[in-house]
């Protein structure tokens, strides 16, 4: 057993996660307020893979002055039971009142109306657990079941959960697109662990050489406050008239400023929720676009 490991103070923690949200990787945080220090950390059945995540973050933080001052390292666990150890702190959970995620190892009790998706993490990208994606899922469980629809698009798909929730929840086709190669392999593999393949396009593009694409009665863009506010012009084209927007991935102090631009182009926010860290918004399209 490996662990990829990175080290920061804690006023930069907040930036790392943002980092780590835009790939969908979602990693164990450990907090040591005696020191200021926050631990983010992996874990891996090999060498390889470890060192794989650790070269990417380096690269991903690199250009993040806000990051600065990570410590990164790839180290051996020498605990035999370790891994089952760490299986251990891992939990099936409930996100919404449909929605359930579950590692594969641990068994769920499915009620009726369950709708359960399977991730592991590790090389995956992620358990589908942090704020950013809980909330986007909460928002799709509600909306759909009022509002449903036939397509569904995903800009920034990470590990692709959000495009097979919606397929589990009555959408039709889903469209999923990310800049990261891993995410978008990740992607492939949930979706067959999830049995949607067929129903779901997996896309490597970045949002910026994207071009027109059709337009979808529901979006997501769960990415970075800076990209929500660079590529509003192809977000905003991309719902439907009378569509639905979900952002994420904007903190506490970025949201106010990011909905009052899709405000401006002619979206109204119908729902809100946050942790104190991160803020998420569902928004629908009630006019015209105002450039």
């Amino acid at each position: 057993m490996f662990v990829f490991r990175m080290e920061c103070r804690r006023v930069t923690a907040v930036a790392v996660e943002v980092a780590l949200d835009s790939l969908g990787v979602m990693l164990t945080r450990w907090d040591d307020a005696e020191v200021d220090l926050v631990r983010f950390e992996e874990y891996f059945s090999d060498a390889a893979s470890a060192d794989v995540r650790a070269t990417q973050m380096t690269r991903v933080l690199a250009s993040w002055s806000e990051a600065s001052g990570c410590a990164i390292e790839v180290a051996e666990l020498l605990d035999r039971d370790w891994q089952e150890a760490w299986k251990a702190t891992i939990h099936a959970a409930r996100v919404s009142d449909r929605v359930v995620i579950k590692p594969s190892w641990e068994k769920w009790d499915t009620q009726p109306d369950d709708c359960v998706i399977e991730i592991d993490p590790g090389m995956s990208f992620g358990t589908g657990l942090h704020f950013t994606t809980r909330s986007c899922l909460r928002f799709l469980d509600r909306l759909l079941r009022a509002h449903p629809v036939d397509r569904f698009c995903d800009l920034g798909c990470g590990s692709g959960i959000l495009s097979i929730a919606a397929i589990k929840l009555g959408v039709s086709a889903a469209t999923a697109f990310d800049i990261d190669d891993d995410a978008v392999r990740i992607t492939a593999e949930n979706c067959e662990r999830n049995g949607v393949v067929g129903r779901v396009c997996v896309r490597r593009a970045a949002l910026a050489a994207l071009g027109p694409i059709d337009s979808c009665p529901l979006v997501a863009a769960n990415i970075l406050a800076h990209v929500l506010r660079e590529e509003i012009d192809l977000i905003a084209t991309t719902v439907a008239p009378g569509g639905h927007l979900m952002l994420a991935g904007t903190t506490e102090g970025d949201f106010a400023a990011v909905s009052a631009l899709y405000t401006a182009r002619g979206f109204e926010c119908i729902a809100d929720e946050g942790d104190g860290e991160w803020r998420s918004g569902l928004y629908r399209q009630v006019g015209a676009a105002k450039k």
